[in-house]
């Protein structure tokens, strides 16, 4: 287990501190038993300890040195090598994942890259050729492409909490199948923003001159894998057309394609096709999270009300307009299966 966050506690800000927490090291070590040999190096640190060995946000940041980085590399990688496999943990901590609150305490970052050394460590373990597993634990979205092409695994912790070794471990040997869903984009670099999924539509005019290539997350609003795979279909409509002020009834199907059971949360988006002033990309209106077993489908119901298909209008009021919408069910907002649908009638005021 190689990272500076293997054996940190890491509780974010405004936690507390509780009277017990449990690392990612000591929870993987206590639910291996004798099963497996652990052996863990830092590699680097994020920033180096302060009074009594902590690193508390409103403390003064303290660096290691450049020869200090590649000292504990090497290290990580002699223990490396000695591996069947890497579990690398990396990402923030409360020092570099905090609020500007003074000249003296900075709290913003130029880059969304791993802080100091890291992205040197994670060169060194990948070009160890060994099964790399890698668990994120940080307070911000971080850009970590290079990571996620060579990574088998990644996992994006955020701050765990007290519990938190012992959750990854159960994730980690496959106790418990996970089913978490990002709530927020992840960009691929700073040029990526703004990376929201809810995006004016003027954001994906212009291409950018690498290759003409378009706007796209690393991890898109709502993302998330689990053990299992799952199939959802396209909305069926009980009606094609809806009055203004009407609902708008239709069902999802959910198939569970793998081999084991889990759970997939159903997200449900709506676009207003023309409106008369502009309206974002996408907007997420329902979500539903269903467990099925291998195998297993499930038919889910959904029922839109007026306020879905609803914008502030040039007048600031709060309005339906008739017109063609896009309404689509998926895994994620960037993994979806459209259909359309029309209102009917005069503008309604809700």
């Amino acid at each position: 287990m190689i990272g500076p966050n293997a054996a940190d506690k890491l509780l974010g800000g405004y936690s507390g501190e509780p009277e017990s927490v449990i690392s990612i090291l000591e929870g993987v070590q206590s639910a291996a038993g004798e099963k497996l040999v652990i052996e863990h190096a830092e590699g680097v640190q994020i920033t180096r300890a302060g009074y009594k060995g902590k690193r508390n946000a409103g403390d003064t940041i303290r660096l290691p040195t450049a020869e200090q980085d590649k000292k504990g590399i090497a290290q990580a990688v002699a223990v490396a090598s000695r591996a069947d496999a890497i579990l690398l943990v990396v990402g923030d901590n409360a020092q570099i994942t905090r609020e500007a609150t003074m000249p003296t305490s900075p709290g913003d970052r130029s880059t969304l890259n791993l802080f100091g050394g890291q992205d040197l460590l994670v060169e060194a373990m990948i070009a160890t050729g060994k099964p790399l597993i890698a668990l994120l634990l940080n307070g911000r979205p971080l850009a970590v492409g290079g990571l996620t092409e060579k990574a088998n695994a990644l996992l994006e912790g955020w701050y765990l909490g007290q519990e938190g070794g012992s959750a990854f471990a159960d994730v980690l040997f496959g106790h418990v199948n996970p089913s978490g869903k990002l709530p927020v984009s992840i960009p691929r670099s700073v040029g990526e923003l703004p990376a929201f999924y809810n995006r004016h539509p003027s954001a994906d005019k212009n291409t950018y001159i690498e290759a003409g290539k378009k706007r796209s997350a690393l991890f898109p609003f709502g993302f998330g894998l689990s053990y299992t795979t799952f199939e959802i279909s396209a909305p069926r409509l009980e009606r094609a057309e809806v009055r203004a002020g009407e609902k708008l009834i239709f069902d999802v199907d959910v198939k569970n394609t793998g081999v084991r059971e889990g759970s997939e949360v159903v997200q449900i988006y709506v676009r207003d096709d023309v409106s008369s002033v502009p309206r974002p990309v996408n907007e997420l209106k329902a979500f539903r999270r269903v467990t099925l077993k291998a195998g297993q489908s499930r038919t889910l119901r959904f029922e839109l009300a007026p306020e879905a298909f609803a914008l502030w209008n040039r007048d600031m009021k709060r309005v339906v307009e008739p017109g063609m919408f896009t309404l689509s069910s998926g895994s994620s907002s960037e993994q979806l299966m459209p259909v359309k649908f029309r209102v009917i009638g005069q503008d309604l005021q809700i």
